[in-house]
C-alpha cells in the first residue's frame, strides 16, 4: 500500500485538527483550577467561622461545600472527556501515519511500492 503526498498532507491536517483538543483541555483544567481555589477559600472560611453548633457546621458542609465539590467534579469530567477522546484518536492516527511513512523509507518494504 503506497501513501501519496496528498494523503500525507491530509493525515497531517486531520492530526492538527485533533490536536487542537489540547488547548480545549488546557482551558478546562484552568477553569477547574479556579474552581478549586474558590473551594479552598470556602474551606478556609469554614475554619475561620465560629459555628454556633455542630448542626450549623454540618449544614454548611451539606449546603455549600458538598455541592461545590460535586460541581467541580462534573466540570472536570465534562470539560476533559471530549478533548481526551480526540487526543487519544490523534495519538492512534499519528502512530498509523508514522508506520506508513517508515515503510516508505525502509528498504525492505520497497517491493511493496513497485
Amino acid at each position: 500500500m503506497m501513501i501519496t503526498f496528498p494523503e500525507t498532507i491530509d493525515a497531517a491536517e486531520r492530526l492538527a485538527e485533533l490536536l487542537k483538543s489540547a488547548s480545549d483541555l488546557g482551558a478546562a483544567l484552568r477553569g477547574v483550577g479556579k474552581d478549586l481555589e474558590e473551594f479552598e477559600n470556602m474551606l478556609a472560611y469554614s475554619h475561620q467561622k465560629q459555628f454556633e453548633n455542630v448542626e450549623e457546621a454540618l449544614s454548611y458542609i451539606d449546603k455549600v461545600l458538598v455541592p461545590q465539590i460535586l460541581r467541580i467534579r462534573d466540570s472536570l469530567h465534562s470539560g476533559s472527556e471530549g478533548p481526551l477522546k480526540r487526543l487519544n484518536i490523534a495519538s492512534e492516527q499519528a502512530e498509523r501515519l508514522a508506520v506508513r511513512l517508515r515503510m516508505m523509507t525502509d528498504d525492505s518494504a520497497m517491493d511493496l511500492f513497485k
